[in-house]
């Protein structure tokens, strides 16, 4: 699949003869791109930055720090998020983990970024929301590169819900735990992991 997008009114093209053109195919690809360039195994068991500990290390910003790889992570989202009839105007979450593919689907799909920031500002307007301007007008979606508890997600959830934005869903390219699915059931906001623990066929945290 060739891909275009446009920066200061010029096209450009993306060469990936690997992405396919169906939702299973997709899924496929973006588990594959994990599995080689953001998964390593390791021996003795380290901690995670939610304070688990694992011999999984999976960088999901490291498998798709190419601009083909990137531009097929952006199109698994479009294309996940079309076949359950949510459309969106803005794509955004917590610095940094979801800024790469928040910027990636903004330029594939013509769409907005935002970005929460983990603090405020200590200057100018203090605020935590940065990129796009969120109002009642915005489909907003929040996004994570990876979930173990889901603390970044539901804190960036509750900097949205604080500044009265409205958010379509929740999505994480991979969950790699239970606790998170088990934390949004019974929200009325739909959560969306792309693809989980079970994909990668390792444990969950």
């Amino acid at each position: 699949m060739n891909l275009f997008y446009a920066v200061s009114g010029i096209c450009w093209l993306i060469v990936d003869p690997m992405i396919p053109d169906d939702t299973s195919g997709m899924k496929k690809r973006f588990i594959q791109i994990v599995k080689d360039k953001g998964y390593e195994r390791r021996q003795e068991a380290f901690k995670l930055s939610s304070g688990g500990l694992s011999h999984d290390y999976i960088d999901i910003r490291r498998a798709f720090s190419d601009r083909a790889h990137a531009a097929s992570a952006a199109n698994f989202v479009m294309i996940s998020f079309e076949e359950r009839n949510i459309t969106f105007d803005v794509i955004g979450g917590m610095t940094m983990g979801a800024d790469p593919i928040s910027h990636a689907v903004a330029v594939v799909g013509a769409k907005s970024w935002f970005s929460v920031r983990k603090q405020e500002k200590a200057h100018g307007r203090q605020q935590r929301i940065e990129g796009a301007l969120l109002n009642g007008e915005k489909k907003v979606i929040l996004v994570e590169d990876t979930v173990s508890t889901g603390r970044s997600l539901l804190e960036a959830f509750d900097v949205l819900k604080e500044a009265k934005v409205e958010v379509r869903a929740l999505c994480t390219l991979l969950d790699r735990g239970l606790s998170m699915a088990e934390k949004m059931d019974g929200e009325k906001t739909l959560y969306i992991p792309l693809i989980t623990y079970q994909d990668l066929e390792i444990d969950p945290l």
